[in-house]
């Protein structure tokens, strides 16, 4: 699944931890977690407790190769990052607080040792790291670039060991490193030689040291030095330096002090000082040796050792050492009982200072257990008594903490479930699961076991049984399920082709065991259809061949074996088509050119062999880099291609000639070839075709995908469950609209497809055509059908099933093999591709594995929203959710996962929340309070459990946090709006018919809607059902309201994890899923994703208050880009901040520029991360002072505003560096950087629109209208009618973003909108009467092509703000009259043209004469003249004018002023041109009106009318009823 999309993974370990042979540990400086990496890749964070408690918490899945080493990569405890190095040269930076991958690279060199260093010209850690490679790179940690490197200019080599210092009373930093050939190498880093990209030794020494694994200098006493080498030999009482030997040196000369052979059968694998003459050395067999150094030879050195000039520090240099000044042991760090370990174990010292200061010995080893020793501190009393004591064993040190994952595993209360562990019996071990696949259009899950036999089950069923409280367990002892057996080993391979492929037959399943046999399955029937015995090893994968090979191959699938052979088995001829069979090493890549027949397989040796695979002919074999760039090649070419051919150009590789196609045999490049010149010369033009989307190509999402992950062979199968909430929201909205029969669209006004064709033409959008129509017709399809599938179900259901003579073991349901089930109990999405019904064999459709009934999409989401309800908060809640909407409780706590970018992916480990629920339970302790006063889950559910769902799921992590809270309120929402809004089934048969069709979505036919029972019964059960429906909407609206809202409070602030701010600004314009219709019953489904990211956004920033906004807005200011000039470039507007070509600021806001220019300097790099914390500043600072800036506003008159927004200063600065960032992302055009409808520019018009009235004392307020209508120009081809259960494109989430800023700009700040638009429009009509700016590109003006969307803005104001429009009624009809069909005036009036003008006793229109008169605010009238475009305007009253009316023959015009207490009359010559000049229109006469007094709660603009009996009579009648009569 992408990871771009809202994914929530759970995971299901089963009973057996997974391995983890640890190869690299490390301790955080906090001292709260220990990090270890292990050579499968994985690295696992445990948690660790004052008392010296451990609990594993999450696995981090990422690396492909083996861990190295790891590193802290920030001092920041805000920020707890480490970074991690494999051995395919692969760094990773961590969050350790939630397991994100925040950034990842992968270079050509390869760490070993990675250290981190504060240096000096840095305000955090820099990363210092060696490895195959001759010199020692410095990394900078945030985005994992190389900074600098230290090379060597004499004995160049690969560094061994190295350690980094910083001297006393100096400004610099030195490093002092070893070779592979024992030379010491020192490099001293001074801030002005940190500009170079390459730095040089200052000095270096050989000292007959090979392959070092420590150098480390001496804390304590900076001129000693311990360098620890592998025994390669021992010598016993040797004073020479000795290869192989903890070795004491001093750093000024490097002279020997004194030295220590390693032990028998063992070797020595790092060391540290622990004191000044004390060291600890640790060995490969996982034990660490206490050093007592000789004092003699180190007392001067100690103390005279900052001063290098000293004679005493100088007069032991070059002695030999004595005998008699041997180190001595005192002691060893061991575990009580040893194992013996596949491997070395990976060992570090630390030196924690957080609770208190500890010396520790860390230790992990192949089997997975973590040691931790406290190095005890021995006076010199007890090491008087250790010389003069004789052990027959050196004093030992017991561990301080010891833990493995197994162990971890089986202290639980309840031991971690399996996803099929309830098929076992009770006492009995379950079998393990070996090789799974999933099938997604038919919700089955499909595992192997390791006795041989397959498994099928309902997935979502059996996932139920196994966490939740589910009501099926009580009536089943054991999931329903079926049994296939046939393989005599375990099974090690499953493939269900059709997934890949609808070329594949769909009742196909492929399996491999480690019988050496490939049997191909019938899943409906069960039999066993045949088996492929080619190989001579137990099957290790099988795949796919990708489309676009030969009509040969199409059939085939791949198996590989670990005899090193590939075979291609045709499911069709049911025979083996190709034998790969002479590979020298095992198969490590399998690469495709489908296009030119060929096989490429790559080994792990590097070697690559190239197979043609329709003849079986080995083509060529290759070493090396070429090896390298034809696996590069073929990766290239199938992203080109999309893994399909649809056009003649992409047919085969131009380098491939038809003499080399001749030479090895290639008949189907020939062949590709010749069509290609053939289409060629049949269509010489371009391909009309070339450019259109293949809607059909699309991968498709679905709600829930299973994949079963494993850390190493040996280990057997867990299953993640990954929910990608986006996918189950649009499927379960199709769903409910595709139930739907066509008389029920028709009467909630939904098109039909001849409908939508009509319309279709007449836009001209042929893509989206084809998307409705073949989307339609599945809902046709589904609908005809509807009574035979009840049908069938009701015989189903009242008929006995019998086992039949079929092969396969039938569990707790037995079905009839064979039978055809085109519904399968529930409306399914097809997994083949649409052109797949076209096709010559489309009436073979794929049947559904018939095991029980319900809605596959409805499973999900119970399952899924019963995961991540926040149990035992509050009780009612709880009753209703279990009552109404059909939740279920879980059993135990869950392990959720959190994806993150790159596809790594941290899961939670069982236990982790132990750790959780002891800091809840004493919280709760604290408050005087127990548990159980605050949560009141299920009877079930045990006190763990009640914990875990009530507390510590919202106190992992801020991530996780985000992102179930995300899924609840976004699934809430949309369940609340379907018809059938709960999970429950229904308890009577007629309820239960009736709840199963509301469920799946299908619409109940009148046949069965008419059962026995007489009309009084329908209607009472009818409205039971709407009472019913309503209870459970509000169940629903409860519950999302809990989660958005009340969550933080009834939790507890204490522990509670917040919402990540980053992750729901980022959110805030996300991919566009609302779902719109005609009907009115469909237009309120719109809070998904985006409305709940932005919900819980404003809920969040509400709830921090002023003081935690100005936090935010403090922690984000430095990263808003400084665009100024929206025609420049993101770089040119960089650089014309730095050349200071900015706009001048007041001298008040120059200090806080300045200061956040300081920062912005330090943080100019195009790393992922910094352009994301960018984009995430604008949204971020855009939100804040759209939803809580109402308070600045453009001072007048010089007042200085004091109430400010929360966060913004008072000098608006950053208010102006806002409202700049989100015009130029609204006016930037397009580009490679800034491509077109991105979600950041469809969020600067979001917050554009928010928040006008904070930002347009800082805008261009008419290039920002005027941008905004540009993108609603073709807003109706753009949203067409119905798009229900498909999302919008971007570019049409961008129209209908554009069209919401709009009418939010004008409702804000009518005066704003009304007049900016106005003096548009009068710019437009001085360039249009101007002869000689006539030009085609005026009538492509956005005011042209956009008079729909003004008109649609003009109705809006006049709906909701009518007085503001009277006030602007003049500027308001030019606008209106620039965006009229005169002709359609002309030939129906402006009452039918444009209502809402009408409304207005301050407009008349004159049919006759087609002339609109309007009574302006200062008194005057404006007349409009349609037929010449032309206006004018006459004084008429000194006060607002209250109605105008023209008279039936339109000679006359009566005014009327309410303030004047006048009537005029006005008349016009018949015969000359209305409107040309003043003295055409003149008053006639003028009346005195009576008094009227005006209370402030009337209408003004409905005070008084103006009514014409006939030509001559007019009239007046007021707001209280009164009328009086005026005769001209």
């Amino acid at each position: 699944m992408s990871g771009s999309n809202l994914v929530v993974p759970i995971i299901l370990w089963g009973r057996h931890a997974p391995t983890h042979c640890v190869s690299a540990i490390l301790m955080t400086s906090d001292q709260r977690n220990i990090i270890t990496g292990c050579n499968d890749g994985q690295i696992i964070i445990w948690d660790v407790l004052e008392d010296w408690t451990i609990y594993p918490r999450s696995m981090l899945y990422g690396h492909n190769a083996a861990i190295n080493c790891l590193a802290m990569a920030s001092k920041n405890p805000h920020k707890p990052y480490i970074a991690s190095a494999a051995d395919n040269g692969e760094i990773c930076l961590w969050d350790v607080s939630d397991g994100r991958c925040i950034e990842h690279h992968k270079s050509a060199s390869v760490h070993t040792s990675m250290q981190s260093y504060h240096m000096l010209d840095c305000k955090d850690f820099r990363l210092v790291c060696n490895g195959y490679y001759p010199e020692i790179q410095i990394i900078d940690p945030a985005n994992l670039t190389l900074l600098y490197t230290l090379s060597s200019k004499i004995s160049s080599d690969w560094i061994s060991a190295f350690c980094i210092l910083r001297p006393v009373n100096r400004e610099d930093d030195v490093v002092v490193a070893i070779s592979n050939s024992g030379t010491v190498k020192v490099w001293t880093l001074e801030p002005n030689s940190l500009k170079n990209k390459e730095i040089f030794e200052d000095e270096s020494k050989h000292i007959r040291c090979l392959n070092a694994q420590t150098l480390t200098c001496c804390a304590y006493n900076q001129r000693t030095v311990l360098i620890v080498c592998s025994k390669y030999w021992q010598i016993y009482g040797c004073v020479a330096p000795s290869i192989g030997d903890p070795e004491i040196y001093d750093a000024g000369d490097f002279s020997l002090l004194c030295s220590e052979s390693a032990r028998t059968g063992e070797r020595w694998s790092g060391g540290e000082f622990i004191a000044v003459d004390k060291v600890i050395v640790w060995s490969s067999e996982g034990k660490g040796y206490l050093y007592k150094l000789p004092m003699n030879l180190l007392k001067g050195k100690v103390l005279q050792s900052a001063n290098p000039k000293s004679q005493e520090f100088r007069k032991m240099v070059g002695n030999v050492v004595k005998e008699n000044a041997a180190p001595m042991t005192y002691g060893v760090l061991d575990v009580l009982q040893e194992q013996k370990l596949v491997c070395s174990p990976a060992m570090t010292y630390f030196f924690g200072t957080m609770w208190k200061q500890q010396k520790m010995l860390l230790r992990g080893d192949s089997e997975g257990r973590i040691v931790v020793w406290c190095i005890p501190e021995v006076t010199e009393q007890q090491m008087t008594l250790v010389r003069q004591e004789s052990f027959d064993r050196l004093p030992a040190v017991h561990p301080k903490a010891s833990l493995t994952l197994q162990e971890a595993w089986d202290s639980l209360d309840t031991s971690p479930v399996g996803i099929l562990d309830l098929l076992s019996n009770e006492g009995e071990k379950p079998q393990q699961i070996t090789a799974t696949i999933y099938i997604p259009s038919q919700g089955r899950l499909v595992c192997g076991r390791e006795d041989g036999s397959i498994v099928i089950v309902p997935a979502t069923q059996s996932v139920i049984m196994q966490l939740l409280d589910s009501k099926h367990k009580i009536k089943h002892d054991h999931a329903v399920h079926k049994v296939l057996d046939g393989h005599k080993g375990r099974v090690t391979a499953l493939l269900y082709p059709f997934n890949d492929g609808a070329r594949y037959e769909p009742q196909h399943l492929v399996s491999g065991g480690a019988d050496f046999c490939v049997f191909l399955w019938d899943i409906y029937t069960g039999i066993k259809l045949h088996t492929f015995t080619v190989h001579g090893g137990e099957i290790t994968q099988l795949m796919v061949p990708p489309d676009g090979c030969n009509a040969r191959i199409q059939p085939c699938i791949c198996s590989v074996a670990s005899d090193h052979s590939v075979a291609l088995l045709s499911l069709k001829e049911r025979k083996c088509i190709t034998m790969a069979s002479r590979h020298m090493f095992p198969v490590q890549t399998i690469k495709w050119r489908p296009l030119d027949d060929f096989m490429v397989v790559g080994c792990t040796d590097g070697t690559v062999y190239v197979w043609q695979m329709e003849t079986g002919h080995l083509d060529r074999v290759v070493h090396g880099t070429t090896a390298v760039d034809i696996l590069h090649a073929c990766d290239e070419m199938m992203k080109a291609e999309g893994h399909s051919v649809h056009h003649s150009e992409s047919l085969v590789n131009p380098t491939i000639s038809i003499a080399q196609a001749f030479r090895r045999r290639n008949l189907a490049t020939f062949k590709n070839l010749a069509e290609q010149k053939f289409k060629q010369i049949n269509q010489p033009g371009s391909d009309p075709t070339r450019n259109r989307p293949d809607l059909s190509g699309k991968t498709q999402a679905f709600p829930m995908m299973i994949q079963g992950i494993k850390a190493n062979l040996r280990d057997p199968e867990s299953h993640v469950l990954f929910f990608d909430t986006e996918a189950l929201i649009v499927q379960l909205l199709s769903d409910e609209y595709a139930a739907m029969s066509p008389g029920t669209m028709e009467a909630h006004g939904i098109k039909t497809i001849s409908q939508h064709s009509q319309s279709e033409q007449k836009t001209g959008t042929d893509e989206i055509k084809q998307k409705f129509e073949g989307f339609l017709a599945k809902v046709k399809d589904k609908a005809e059908n509807v009574g035979q599938e009840i049908q069938a179900r009701m015989e189903a259901a009242g008929k006995p099933h019998h086992a039949g003579t079929h092969r396969p073991h039938y569990h707790k349901h037995h079905e009839k093999g064979g039978t055809t089930h085109k519904g399968g109990g529930k409306p399914q999405r097809p997994s083949q591709p649409p052109q797949y019904h076209h096709r010559k064999h489309a009436q073979r459709r794929p049947k559904n594995i018939y095991l029980t009934e319900g809605n596959l999409t409805m499973e999900i989401a119970q399952l899924l929203m019963s995961c991540l309800h926040a149990w035992g908060l509050d009780p009612d809640l709880d009753k209703l959710c279990i009552s109404k909407l059909g939740l279920l409780t879980p059993l135990a706590p869950i392990s959720f996962g959190l994806i993150s970018r790159g596809g790594h992916m941290s899961l939670l480990l069982p236990g982790w929340h132990k750790k959780l629920c002891l800091q809840s339970k004493l919280v709760l302790d604290k408050k005087g309070k127990s548990a159980e006063s605050t949560a009141s889950p299920a009877p079930s559910v045990d006190r763990e459990a009640q914990l875990f769902t009530s507390r510590a799921h919202w106190e992992v992590s801020e991530a996780v946090t985000t992102q179930h809270l995300l899924s609840v309120i976004s699934i809430a929402n949309t369940v609340m709006s379907m018809n059938s809004a709960s999970f429950l089934v229904g308890k009577s048969p007629v309820s239960l018919t009736r709840k199963i069709f509301d469920s799946q979505g299908l619409l109940m036919s009148q046949t069965f809607s008419s059962s026995d029972e007489d009309d009084t019964d329908g209607t009472s059960s009818a409205d039971s059902i709407v009472i019913e429906q309503a209870q459970t909407k509000q169940g629903w609206s409860l519950l999302a309201t809990l989660h958005c809202v009340l969550l933080p409070d009834l939790v507890g602030t204490d522990l509670y994890k917040n919402p990540k701010l980053q992750m729901l600004a980022s959110r805030w314009q996300d991919r566009c899923l609302e779902l719109q219709l005609l009907s009115s019953m469909w237009q309120h489904r719109s809070v998904q994703i985006r409305e709940a990211a932005q919900a819980l956004l404003l809920a969040e920033l509400r709830r921090l208050g002023p003081e935690g906004r100005r936090k935010v807005v403090q922690e984000w200011a430095p990263y808003l880009p400084n665009y100024i000039d929206p025609s420049l470039g993101p770089q040119e507007a960089h650089g014309a901040v730095s050349s200071g070509k900015t706009e001048e600021l007041p001298e008040e806001e120059e200090e806080e520029q300045e200061d956040i220019s300081e920062v912005q300097e330090k943080i100019q790099d195009n790393s992922y991360e910094t352009r994301r914390k960018q984009a995430t500043a604008i949204v971020m600072l855009g939100v804040i002072g759209a939803e809580f800036g109402q308070e600045i506003v453009s001072s007048r008159g010089g007042d200085q505003q004091k109430g400010v927004v929360e966060g913004f200063s008072i000098n608006q600065a950053l208010a102006r560096r806002t409202s700049n960032a989100l015009t130029y992302l609204l006016l930037q055009p397009s580009s490679p950087q800034l491509p077109a409808n991105t979600p950041i520019r469809r969020a600067a018009i979001d917050l554009i629109g928010r928040g006008f009235t904070v930002w347009q004392p800082y805008l261009d307020v008419s290039a920002v209208l005027l941008g905004l209508l540009e993108l609603c120009v073709d807003g109706d081809k753009l949203v067409p009618s119905m798009t229900f259960g498909l999302p919008l494109s971007s570019q049409a989430d961008a129209c209908r973003t554009a069209r919401h800023s709009l009418a939010l700009i004008a409702t804000a700040r009518p005066p704003a909108f009304i007049i900016t638009m106005a003096k548009e429009v009068a710019r437009y009509n001085a360039m249009a009467q101007n002869a000689q700016s006539q030009s085609p590109s005026l009538h492509t003006s956005v005011l042209v092509r956009g008079k729909s969307e003004i008109m649609r803005v003009i109705e809006h104001l006049i709906d909701k703000l009518p007085n503001d429009v009277a006030e602007l009624m003049v500027e308001a009809m030019d606008i209106t009259v620039h965006c009229l069909d005169h002709t359609a005036v002309k030939t129906k009036g402006l009452q039918e043209v444009f209502a809402p003008i009408c409304k207005f006793c301050i407009v008349s229109y004159d049919t006759n004469s087609r002339r609109i008169c309007v009574g302006a605010r200062n008194g005057g009238l404006t007349f409009y003249e349609l037929k010449h475009a032309k206006s004018q305007t006459i004084p008429a009253h000194s006060k607002p004018i209250t109605a105008v009316c023209f008279s039936p023959d339109g000679k006359f015009l009566a005014a009327y002023c309410h303030e004047e207490k006048r009537l005029t009359f006005w008349q016009a010559s018949s015969g000359s041109l209305f409107g040309i000049g003043q003295q055409h229109t003149k008053c006639v006469k003028t009346f005195s009106t009576p008094a009227f007094h005006v209370n402030p709660a009337m209408n003004v603009l409905k005070l008084a009318r103006l009514i014409w009996t006939d030509n001559r009579q007019v009239v007046l009648l007021m707001l209280d009823g009164s009328e009086t009569r005026y005769r001209v």
